[in-house]
């Protein structure tokens, strides 16, 4: 049986769907582009709707708390939708509103059309990565996570600064249009050349009495933490380097584009080592993760100590999530994946504002040292968590 066969009857192969996963990398490069991209178009934004700049921000923030809140109920109602149509529609939905925020004549109705753009990324999330891990044989699946999570990396590297600099340039509103045409084509594509992928219906007990349930808990308990560890320090990072690491502001720029490009390294060794060493190079992941952090605390004033350990934890926060993900993945019951991948999404998105939250009580100068020892701590912790959920699944 040929690739292409095999992929259109839904059958997972051997080898990889290339055509397929890029299809659905695609997809997460654009919905984590829009999510992100008033980030960068807060000036023009905020002056053309008369609004400040943190009424602006609200366009980014509202869309994590409506994941947070929408996101596990989203998954109840759309539970017996094929994947695929799911997938579809969701990224149909996201085109659409996007197009309405490219002509909102108000700052209201801007706000209204994110809500409905961010009600269905959290739907898309909850399930592109099932769908994606469906396409393939089990043993790829990290792999695959990896791959499909490699289009979130693209947009923090590409989409969203090539976005901002269109804005700057031309029109924002030409950004939010773009979009909701790449969402578009991409739905289509995906509709015409991927396969269909009838959803796994819940049993009739609780997923609550899932038996893999409290291993998928542990391992969406380490997402809160990594993330809340990052975002305690990321969210500020701006001045440890230039008030608690005293570097010039020019190195800003430079330094956050090697973190950048070392996530992406990350993410290259998740994709070799999750497979075959799915709980050792998660371990091995987070435990970097943690001891980077713990060094931008112990020595601020050590320009390569800070240099080095800001670039592993751009490596390891690269690799992380996807690591995470197969995690979550793999050691749910088939019934419970959509939920993993719900909860993930969820808990993920509530450790970013509880990490931005922890970030603002040290926000000033020396006091972000000991921001860097609380996110530190936070990624120990997470490290316990990955532990935890080796033990409760029993792999």
């Amino acid at each position: 049986m040929s690739q292409t066969t095999a992929i259109r009857t839904g059958i997972p192969v051997t080898r990889t769907p290339w055509f397929a996963l890029l299809a659905l990398a695609f997809a997460v490069f654009a919905t984590v582009t829009v999510e992100m991209i008033p980030a960068g178009l807060l000036p023009a934004m905020s002056a053309e709707f008369g609004v400040s700049a943190s009424t602006i921000g609200l366009l980014v923030s509202l869309w994590a708390a409506t994941i947070i809140v929408a996101g596990l109920p989203l998954v109840r109602l759309t539970a017996r939708i094929d994947r695929r149509t799911l997938i579809v529609v969701a990224l149909a939905v996201m085109a659409l509103a996007n197009a309405v925020t490219a002509i909102a004549p108000t700052y209201e109705v801007a706000l209204g059309s994110r809500i409905i753009a961010a009600m269905a990324h959290g739907a898309f999330w909850s399930v592109v990565m099932v769908y994606a891990t469906s396409l393939v044989a089990a043993s790829a699946s990290g792999r695959t996570v990896a791959i499909v999570s490699g289009g979130a990396s693209g947009a923090t590297v590409a989409g969203i600064p090539l976005g901002t600099v269109v804005g700057q340039v031309a029109d924002w509103r030409l950004v939010f249009a773009g979009l909701a045409l790449s969402l578009a084509v991409v739905a289509v594509v995906i509709q015409r050349r991927l396969p269909a992928s009838p959803a796994v219906a819940p049993g009739s007990s609780a997923r609550r009495l899932d038996r893999s349930f409290r291993a998928v808990l542990a391992a969406a308990i380490a997402c809160t933490l990594t993330a809340a560890a990052s975002f305690t320090l990321f969210t500020y990072i701006s001045p440890y380097l230039t008030d608690a690491a005293g570097l010039p502001s020019s190195w800003i720029g430079p330094l956050l584009l090697g973190f950048g490009v070392a996530g992406i390294g990350g993410l290259a060794i998740a994709a070799l080592t999750a497979d075959r060493w799915p709980v050792a190079s998660l371990v091995v992941m987070t435990a970097t993760f943690a001891v980077a952090l713990a060094v931008l605390g112990v020595a601020p004033r050590a320009t390569f100590a800070v240099v080095a350990a800001l670039l592993m934890w751009g490596l390891a926060i690269g690799g992380l999530p996807a690591m995470l993900q197969a995690r979550m993945l793999g050691v749910a019951s088939p019934a419970l994946r959509a939920t993993a991948s719900a909860l993930m999404v969820v808990f993920f998105n509530g450790g970013i504002a509880a990490g931005a939250l922890l970030g603002g009580v040290f926000e000033d100068g020396s006091d972000l040292i000991i921001a860097a020892f609380a996110a530190a701590g936070l990624g120990a912790l997470a490290v316990g968590a990955v532990v935890a959920s080796r033990v409760l699944a029993g792999r």
